[in-house]
């Protein structure tokens, strides 16, 4: 049984905005996500559906006794006036946090298992110019 499974998003990354909240005339309120983030995680999840992704590895990874460790690294487009990378760290928003929030809620949405079958996760921001694309890499913990 394979115990690695990985997967390539291969739009640029987004960071899970803050929710917003309106009225509706008989005073309830409604809270939704801004429609780019809708469209980030349908686009996620019809990339994962036309390659196949959420298969019997990646379901096999989530099973394993002790839990998963998450590798994801985000490679985040330079702002256009940039033609060079003086580095290739990215140090300023999006929060990598909030970029791993995004990734996972695309991949988990709508299956039975969640992505709390996660317990231990490596991250990393890069800047690039071109390709911009997130790396997700799940294993077993053994």
């Amino acid at each position: 049984m394979a115990n690695e499974w990985h997967f390539t998003i291969d739009i640029p990354p987004i960071a899970t905005p803050r929710p917003e909240f309106r009225r509706t005339k008989d005073g309830r309120t409604i809270t939704y996500y801004p429609q780019r983030y809708a469209d980030y995680m349908a686009s996620v999840q019809e990339k994962l559906q036309e390659q196949g992704a959420i298969n019997d590895l990646f379901y096999n990874v989530l099973k394993t006794p002790l839990g998963v460790k998450a590798e994801v690294y985000f490679y985040v487009k330079a702002p256009k006036h940039q033609k060079k990378l003086n580095s290739i760290m990215k140090t300023t928003a999006p929060d990598i946090d909030n970029l791993v929030k995004a990734a996972f809620d695309s991949i988990f949405k709508g299956l039975k298992v969640k992505d709390s079958r996660i317990c231990m996760l490596t991250a990393a921001k890069f800047q690039t110019l071109n390709n911009p694309r997130t790396e997700i890499t799940l294993r077993g913990v053994e």
